[in-house]
């Protein structure tokens, strides 16, 4: 009876063991790239009408920079073309909001936008590449 038990007990704990063996653990880069998702979704969420607009915007880029700096790391040589998009768009931006910020009219507000724009489409398709991955 004692053996029986032992087998069992044995039985069980290596079915046990077994079990956490097939889990794989996802990369760094798939935290940072939700992360990255989430800044970015907090930037679309700014009203572009509020009189604060341009300061929250500043600040989002700062945490999508933040973010977007934490992707890179993890992310090591791996999506290094998508990575350069992205920095590329992220400087656009922040040009064109010091343009904005100096002389706010139709035209530097415009060039935001369209920065803004080309961005989004740049972020996009990172975080899609990466989360393929996850």
């Amino acid at each position: 009876m004692k053996n029986a038990i032992a087998v069992t007990m044995t039985t069980l704990l290596l079915a046990l063991s077994l079990v956490g063996c097939g889990e794989e653990e996802k990369p760094a880069v798939c935290s940072s790239v939700t992360d990255l998702k989430a800044s970015v979704a907090d930037v679309k969420k700014i009203d572009v009408e509020s009189g604060n607009a341009l300061a929250d915007l500043k600040s989002g880029l700062k945490a999508v920079q933040s973010d977007l700096k934490s992707v890179k790391a993890d992310a090591k040589s791996e999506y290094s073309s998508g990575l350069d998009a992205v920095e590329t768009g992220l400087t656009s931006v922040k040009t064109s909001l010091e343009a904005a910020t100096a002389t706010t009219d139709p035209t530097t507000l415009a060039a935001v936008g369209t920065a803004l724009k080309a961005l989004g489409t740049d972020v996009e398709a990172l975080i899609t590449d990466i989360q393929s991955t996850c």
